[in-house]
């Protein structure tokens, strides 16, 4: 099929040849408005920096420092435009979808409106006054929301609810050719054309009429009919069925696809796992190495697509990072990136010194899954605003690209830090991969050159949010190791999401090129309730058992040095006091980086 020409947005062209890092987008096919964008953030560079970086001290050149591995939209309107969308019931999502939508197309020229999605979306919104991004906020109602902006697009792409793809689809759709998303329940609203099915898609389309049987029938048109017109500077996984997220996506072109899990055939007869798979590993290859990888591969708790682990493995396997931004069992889709991503923020930390007593056993507890946007904007501001936060030393681990995507979001924690609280690069580098399958799906002299180019980018991001520690995910073979490890700037290395089969008490603390690496002690025995301590009984359980796990895993020498990995039960931060008084004395809790600096003492 002929591929549309003439679309709306960008049109990006990728110099593949080129080394991945270095070819980080520069050459677009763009309308004078977007170049003036793009040239004004050139010019502009980044705001998110640490004292480090602003004195120059990074060893980074003028050109690394401003680049940007994840789209950002220009500064914020003065006035902001609000609608709340926890009132929407009758076709609630029908409308929300595409709501979400003409919020990607609204702010592309400046982000002017913002949706709530959650009581999170308020606070953030707040917080954004508060900082002086905004002045005022205008509220509208759904009615004066439309009659302000539907006048912004001139056609429509409606879905196929026998093909859930066709809601990714249309979402790529309406980024190219500047349209509205609806449904089949919700498109005699709106006054705008459908186009005939055979004419040129700045028409619009109704999907129906393409009579797809496969879900893969539909990503393959999609591609095939919009493929220059997609950005080749992030892809999306996500599940048809999440909607907040989708105002970036069509803001920025980002090619967006689902890869079904074998759980969703009987629910979804458009389903070919093995198939979409075979086609995502194809898109992912066709696209450069060392990107983001948006969305996230499961659906719902664990409920549908590929999963977490072979998503994960599989976009490692294709040189994507994954930065989570969709729902993930734990905290809710990532909503108004359109307007997070054009704040900015300086974001710098200092250490607490710290002197070393030879009788002790130092613990460095490390919250885990901040790598994910969602859990960023969510999960951790109920901890941080928890009234017992700061009572015992913690570290966060923090995603990098939360530089790019939320700024405003990240700049609440470090500006409500308590002085024991830690930021901790989160694994691995500039996003969340399985280290020992990165890149493999290239040949092996590729290989290295991309893995070099990862670390070149995750040195940048790393100094943008002023880590000098790194979190890993898995154990990894050690000239892997040694590579991360040799990262500039690094100062310490807290490996594994949890204790690994290959760890020992002789090995809790090991060097790799003069860095130490620390191994985390915590077992897959602190998760009893499948990660949700709701009830005071199974938070109770969790504590009693961590105490245990800790003390099991004691070495015998003194001093000694822990690294124990926080997960998702800690649904109150009044459990880790509880757990370093279990303890006792003799145990103490510091943060990560003084860990570090306790371990050089010794």
């Amino acid at each position: 099929m002929k591929k549309e020409m003439e679309p709306s947005g960008i049109a990006q062209a990728w110099n593949k040849e080129a080394d991945p890092f270095e070819a980080l987008p520069s050459r677009f096919e763009v309308g004078r408005r977007e170049f003036l964008r793009l040239s004004a953030l050139a010019l502009g560079g980044i705001s998110v920096a640490s004292k480090a970086m602003a004195a120059g001290g990074t060893g980074l050149s003028a050109q690394e420092a401003t680049r940007h591995a994840c789209p950002r939209s220009q500064t914020p309107a003065r006035n902001i435009f609000a609608v709340r969308l926890q009132d929407l019931f009758t076709f609630g999502w029908d409308m929300r979808l595409t709501l979400t939508c003409l919020q990607g197309i609204v702010n592309r020229r400046q982000p002017q409106l913002y949706l709530i999605h959650d009581r999170y979306d308020e606070l953030w919104l707040d917080w954004m006054r508060k900082r002086g991004d905004v002045d005022t906020v205008e509220w509208l109602s759904m009615t004066q929301m439309f009659d302000r902006f539907l006048p912004q697009v001139s056609c429509m792409f409606v879905t196929d609810p026998s093909i859930p793809a066709s809601t990714n689809v249309a979402t790529m759709l309406a980024g190219v050719y500047g349209g509205l998303v609806a449904t089949p329940n919700t498109f005699k609203q709106f006054n705008l054309t459908t186009g005939s099915g055979l004419g040129p898609l700045k028409n619009g389309l109704d999907l129906q009429k393409k009579h797809w049987k496969k879900d893969l029938e539909a990503y393959r048109w999609a591609f095939h009919t919009l493929d220059s017109h997609l950005s080749r500077q992030a892809i999306a996984i996500l599940d048809p069925t999440e909607v907040a997220f989708r105002d970036y996506l069509v803001e920025f072109n980002l090619p967006t696809f689902w890869i079904s899990g074998t759980q969703d055939v009987a629910k979804n007869p458009a389903a070919a796992p093995e198939e979409e798979k075979d086609f995502a590993r194809e898109i992912m290859m066709q696209w450069p190495p060392n990107i983001p990888c948006l969305g996230w591969p499961s659906g719902g708790y664990k409920e549908s697509g590929i999963g977490e682990d072979p998503g994960i493995r599989l976009a490692s396997e294709c040189a994507k990072f994954e930065v989570c931004t969709a729902f993930d069992g734990y905290s809710p889709t990532v909503g108004n990136l359109s307007v997070h991503s054009g704040t900015s923020a300086t974001l710098s930390q200092s250490i607490p010194p710290v002197n070393l007593q030879p009788d002790k056993v130092y613990c460095a507890f490390i919250r885990s899954d901040g790598d994910g946007m969602n859990f960023v904007r969510h999960y951790y501001r109920q901890l941080f605003d928890d009234p017992r936060h700061g009572e015992v030393p913690l570290g966060w681990q923090l995603g990098t690209m939360v530089s790019d995507l939320m700024p405003d979001i990240a700049d609440y924690y470090y500006k409500h830090a308590r002085p024991d609280d830690c930021f901790v690069n989160a694994l691995t580098g500039a996003g969340y991969i399985w280290e020992e399958w990165y890149a493999k799906g290239y040949p092996v002299e590729q290989r290295r050159k991309i893995l070099r180019s990862y670390q070149r980018l995750s040195a940048i991001y790393r100094q943008r949010i002023d880590a000098s520690v790194m979190c890993t995910g898995n154990e990894m073979p050690p000239e892997l190791l040694d590579l991360f490890a040799g990262e500039k700037g690094i100062r310490g290395i807290f490996a594994n999401y949890v204790r690994s089969q290959e760890t020992t008490q002789h090995n809790l603390v090991s060097e790799v090129a003069g860095v130490p690496v620390f191994r985390d002690a915590m077992g897959l025995a602190s998760w009893l309730s499948g990660d949700m301590d709701f009830t005071a009984y199974s938070q109770q359980e969790t504590v009693r058992h961590v105490i245990a796990e800790i003390k099991q895993w004691t070495p015998v020498y003194r001093p000694a040095f822990l690294f124990v990995g926080v997960n998702n039960w800690l649904r109150e931060m009044g459990m880790l006091t509880e757990i370093v008084n279990g303890l006792g004395p003799e145990y103490a809790a510091v943060r990560p980086d003084q860990l570090v600096d306790l371990y050089r003492q010794k």
